[in-house]
């Protein structure tokens, strides 16, 4: 793509779910090693924006919440505030939106806030809203692989990409999780989806067999999601995660960052753990495993299942001595 003047000033937009922040993260050592002396900066949801700065080369987070495709689980979010990003996004003068995740109304605001150059995969309607639209996103690709067609814009040759995060700012988080666990094993049994969810008795067979290997069992999950374990008849053994800091998500990457190996649902703390190079099992139950199974720089296995009824605490033993093995220096 030739550009009218230079690029100083990008926007990566992932108004989306800390999963796809995530992936979308594998964008901007492309995007810096082209425009080197370019500042990017990241637009994203509030309760993501923590995760930001921890993304490479990201200089700013403008974080507001969408007031649109609100889950149905969460209140919808004034439209003020958002209204307030558009306007701010406006005034720092962007050259380049890059949009991971480019449905209409999404496409629309980077419109709405002038700027200049606007790239993402067709969706539809988007078109009428962004300035360069490239082919839609195969379901059955990897999304690295299928966001990564955005930098075609910008003619930069595609290569290999994985995502992954930084762990320089979490450095006193980190500081404080390691003094009082030294070897755990992070278990995340929640999905949005309680139908997706293995057996919570599953899980706890999981932990037990993991401390009888001498490692310490954190499970991770919403304060809501740990407050209903605790308070179950099978209430497990070990940490949670909100026990270990101040409940935020910076707390939560800390400690998946210090994770020996990582065992959860198909998402947002999977991929999170994955982009910090901790080794993770991924269960899929269902989900889309040929399109969001972990692609970061630690080591992986899966487990598919079309229900969580056939997922084992065997099985699932089965992938974490594998991982184990494989990861063994």
């Amino acid at each position: 793509m030739a550009f009218a003047r230079p690029v100083r000033r990008i926007l990566l937009v992932a108004l989306d779910n800390l999963g796809d922040l995530v992936f979308a993260s594998a964008l901007t050592p492309p995007l810096h090693d082209a425009f080197p002396d370019a500042t990017i900066d990241l637009w994203c949801k509030e309760y993501t924006a923590p995760i930001g700065p921890l993304i490479p080369h990201i200089s700013d987070v403008i974080a507001a919440d969408p007031f649109w495709a609100v889950p149905s689980h969460r209140p919808r979010p004034p439209i003020q505030p958002f209204l307030r990003s558009v306007a701010a996004i406006r005034r720092r003068r962007y050259d380049v939106a890059v949009v991971s995740e480019a449905p209409w109304r999404t496409a629309a605001a980077v419109a709405a806030a002038r700027i200049p150059v606007r790239v993402g995969l067709a969706r539809h309607h988007n078109k009428h809203f962004l300035t360069h639209v490239l082919p839609a996103e195969d379901a059955r690709k990897p999304v690295v692989q299928e966001q990564a067609r955005l930098l075609e814009a910008f003619s930069i040759p595609p290569r290999p990409s994985q995502y992954r995060l930084e762990t320089t700012r979490l450095s006193l988080a980190r500081d404080r999780i390691a003094a009082k666990l030294p070897a755990f094993v992070a278990l995340h049994p929640f999905a949005t989806d309680p139908r997706r969810c293995v057996g919570m008795s599953e899980w706890i067979e999981v932990g037990r067999e993991m401390e009888t290997r001498g490692l310490a069992l954190l499970w991770i999950g919403t304060a809501a999601e740990l407050s209903a374990l605790r308070a179950s008849k099978i209430a497990p053994s070990g940490y949670f995660i909100d026990q270990l800091g101040d409940g935020s998500l910076t707390t939560t990457a800390a400690a998946l960052s210090l994770a020996t190996i990582f065992i959860g649902h198909d998402s947002g703390p999977l991929h999170l753990a994955n982009a910090f190079g901790t080794a993770v099992v991924g269960v899929f139950a269902p989900g889309q495993p040929e399109r969001t199974f972990p692609q970061g720089v630690g080591q992986s296995r899966m487990i598919y299942s079309p229900t969580p009824d056939d997922i084992t605490a065997e099985r699932m033993l089965r992938e974490i001595n594998a991982l184990l093995v494989s990861s063994a220096p």
